[in-house]
């Protein structure tokens, strides 16, 4: 085993068992402590683990804040398109789809415009006023109240809503992502409107940049087992992509042109 799958293995099992002692880790890779120590180290450095007296302890995942739409529409712009034209891939023409809020949902919203038979259901603003642009796709707004400066709709009345329909396929984006969590969002009533959504749909799919894998905010509204698939950049760590495997999620990673 080369030194870079040991410590993909090393980390993954960390995921699982928290902690961990060099005479343990010693024998599971069969490799000196020397090895090891040195392994553990280099995962230190990258931010994975906590150096302790005898061995290490798993890094605890990064609690996020939420930010405000507008200043988020610059972060990992091509990271998103990368991930709309990877879940595009996953669209049929005459699918009923419902498609979460966000900037990562609005670049995959803007890819639709090739299709010619489409029904959309969604709770953002800027993704019904993307797709009524193309007559041949049918809009339908999930109504509520408007949540200020995130530019989408909650409560009581769209969960009323989503309850009464079904839909074949969810796409969804999450703040951010645990391996060990699962999803969250930092506000209740946004992760209400996300369960209702994951409620009402055959299928569903997470587009999820690597930059939120490995963080965790405040309310939990989904599984990573509830999703047919994860569809990611190539930033996302070997470990977290085996360990979300082995949960059931199938893992697409897309690539930027000229790195297939």
């Amino acid at each position: 085993m080369f030194a870079r799958e040991r410590k993909e293995e090393l980390l993954a099992y960390m995921r699982v068992h928290k902690r961990a002692g060099i005479h343990e880790l010693s024998e599971e890779f069969h490799v000196t402590g020397a090895t090891i120590r040195s392994d553990l180290s280099e995962l230190e450095k990258e931010g994975h683990l906590i150096r302790t007296h005898g061995g290490a302890l798993l890094k605890e995942e990064e609690v996020t804040k939420e930010a405000f739409l507008a200043s988020r529409w610059n972060l990992n712009p091509d990271k998103k398109r990368i991930i709309a034209q990877g879940a595009k891939e996953f669209v049929r023409e005459g699918d009923i789809i419902l498609i979460d809020s966000g900037s990562t949902m609005l670049e995959f919203a803007k890819v639709l415009t090739d299709f010619n038979d489409l029904k959309v259901v969604t709770n953002d603003l800027n993704i019904a006023l993307e797709l009524q642009k193309k007559p041949s796709i049918q809009v339908i707004l999930i109504g509520g109240t408007v949540r200020n400066q995130f530019e989408c709709t909650f409560g009581s009345l769209g969960i009323e809503f989503l309850e009464r329909i079904s839909v074949d396929k969810l796409f969804l984006s999450p703040n951010a992502l645990s391996v060990s969590k699962g999803l969250t969002t930092p506000n209740e009533e946004t992760a209400a409107m996300k369960r209702a959504m994951m409620r009402t749909a055959t299928e569903a799919y997470m587009l999820c940049d690597s930059t939120k894998i490995g963080r965790k905010t405040f309310c939990r509204f989904a599984r990573n087992s509830d999703f047919k698939y994860l569809i990611t950049d190539e930033g996302i760590q070997t470990a977290d992509k085996k360990e979300l495997e082995k949960q059931g999620i199938k893992v697409r990673v897309c690539k930027m042109k000229g790195q297939e």
